[in-house]
């Protein structure tokens, strides 16, 4: 009892703590799943922190893309990871996730543009020959949108431009896309400075738009008055002047191809016009030559003609549209065809129809031209100055059709076949009223040199005919008498050729005597003084 009451000792406490106080402590055994957990945590956290956003990617077909292999590159550097691919609920498109790196968080925005890189061949050369040996990857394109994305939709064909490459596009229009495609070169002085990078047709229908990329700093050189035309292939013409045959380089005869450049004859008008100071017009128009030699503006629109040549004819501010009725054949002559004025470019032919009158059944060939009246200068006889235009055209008009002032179809080139509208003063061209109230107004011709040829030789031809008829109702009779008359006259037994006969032999026998004679005096000479001698009288 006194034991119990007495308790513990004080001396059995600390032994008593220092076992309760070992029971509690950690046991090392558990340090290593506490590093364990702590390096999981640190290397989720990592993978967390360094890696980008996850963001999907819609393509029309999964050949060429694994999960785990197939990397996404911007500027041939790795971006990212192609995590899974799968199926779209609807079957239509493939999906694949992919996982982007922490420096590659950019690349999440709504206009970003991504797409699979194969080994392809186009216009502008051949592409992506490194994915022959290590695969197709995702290539991506920076977009410039601030807001963000998870899910794109990947392009079927790869762009042409990429974000950062200096230069700036420009819009061609024309009737026809001709041979042009995405990746068609464009040359500036037959140097590649650019490609097609898009087309559309226009909203109406009746043209085609465009689009093409000038690499810097060759963009500078498009101003407003740059022209664009089809440098495909092998452009062959055959006109007034000849044959043509005019090409880029070996790629646009195979794949086609644009040229532009800007025409000289603008800095060469503004230069004869500022040499001749004093005229109202010198300011205007040099101001308007500065505007057209200024850098055009990004998206700018400009014609794609068809040729070098029509691209670099100058723009005639003044047309002035007329009809030729012609009654002879217009073959030869071409839509396109010069107007010359005593060897002058003052026009073009622009339709060539054919037209029959219901009542007497003519047929008559109506060619329409345009003439620029601006480039028949008006001068002063006194001072030598160009005199400003008429301020009554149809007068002068008039004027010079009472003149003889005509126009006739003449043969350009007799190789070729090739017609031309020329247009001169005739003074013996029949008189003609000009009729200003019809539109187009008709400008009277005169028949063609060689048709004039022609009728000569058909009315020689016709006049021969009608010799030959009355040679042979009249003449042949009278030589067939005369031919009789002669007939009797020589036969053998008509006394003209008994009288001749006797005519003959006596010329023989006087022929015989002066043989004689000459023998004669051949030997004796003095015979001609003394006479005979008497032996040759005796003999």
């Amino acid at each position: 009892m006194s034991d119990m009451s007495q308790g513990p000792k004080l001396s059995d406490l600390p032994s008593a703590l220092a076992r309760a106080k070992r029971r509690w402590a950690p046991q090392i055994i558990w340090i290593i799943p506490i590093i364990a957990i702590l390096v999981g945590l640190g290397l989720a956290y990592k993978a967390v922190v360094d890696h980008g956003p996850t963001i999907t990617v819609a393509f029309k077909s999964g050949d060429g893309l694994i999960a785990g292999k197939t990397f996404v590159k911007y500027k041939e550097v790795n971006i990212g990871l192609v995590k899974t691919v799968v199926l779209s609920e609807d079957h239509q498109q493939v999906i694949a996730t992919i996982k982007l790196d922490k420096d590659a968080a950019d690349f999440a925005r709504d206009d970003t543009r991504f797409w699979i890189v194969r080994p392809r061949i186009t216009a502008s050369g051949v592409s992506g020959l490194s994915t022959l040996l290590d695969g197709p990857f995702i290539a991506a394109d920076l977009g410039k949108s601030a807001s963000k994305g998870d899910h794109f939709v990947a392009l079927e064909v790869p762009p042409i431009l990429t974000d950062g490459n200096p230069g700036r596009e420009f819009i061609l229009r024309a009737p026809t896309l001709g041979s042009h495609g995405i990746g068609t070169p464009v040359y500036f002085r037959r140097l590649n400075v650019g490609q097609v990078v898009a087309y559309d047709l226009d909203k109406d229908g009746k043209n085609i738009s465009i689009r093409v990329f000038i690499d810097a700093p060759y963009d500078q050189y498009v101003t407003n008055n740059t022209r664009f035309w089809n440098a495909s292939g092998i452009d062959v013409s055959i006109g007034a002047t000849g044959i043509q045959l005019q090409t880029e380089s070996l790629v646009a005869v195979v794949a086609g191809g644009i040229a532009f450049e800007a025409p000289h004859s603008t800095e060469d008008h503004t230069d004869r016009i500022t040499n001749h100071p004093g005229q109202a017009d010198v300011t205007d128009s040099s101001r308007t030559t500065s505007t057209l030699t200024e850098r055009a503006k990004e998206d700018a629109a400009f014609t794609l003609f068809q040729t070098r040549v029509l691209a670099m004819k100058q723009p005639d501010t003044r047309i002035q549209r007329f009809v030729l009725n012609f009654k002879e054949s217009v073959r030869g002559l071409s839509v396109g065809a010069p107007v010359e004025f005593r060897g002058v470019n003052v026009g073009e032919v622009v339709s060539i129809n054919t037209a029959m009158d219901p009542q007497t059944y003519e047929v008559i060939q109506p060619v329409e031209i345009f003439l620029y009246p601006d480039r028949l200068k008006i001068r002063s006889l006194k001072t030598g100055g160009i005199l400003p235009p008429p301020v009554n055209e149809v007068e002068r008009l008039k004027a010079l059709i009472k003149k003889g002032f005509r126009a006739q179809m003449r043969t350009a080139s007799y190789l070729t076949g090739q017609q031309y509208i020329a247009i001169d003063f005739f003074t013996d061209a029949p008189k003609y009223t000009f009729n200003a109230s019809l539109y187009p107004p008709e400008l009277p011709v005169v028949p063609s040199a060689l048709e004039d040829a022609e009728k000569t030789v058909a009315n020689v031809l016709k006049n021969s005919d009608r010799l030959m008829k009355k040679l042979d109702t009249e003449l042949v009779p009278e030589l067939n008498k005369t031919l009789k008359n002669l007939n009797a006259v020589t036969a053998s037994d008509s006394p003209l050729q008994t009288d001749m006969r006797d005519s003959l032999r006596e010329i023989a026998k006087a022929a015989s005597s002066m043989k004689t004679l000459t023998d004669m005096l051949d030997q004796q000479p003095q015979s001609l003084i003394f006479g005979k001698p008497a032996e040759a009288v005796k003999k």
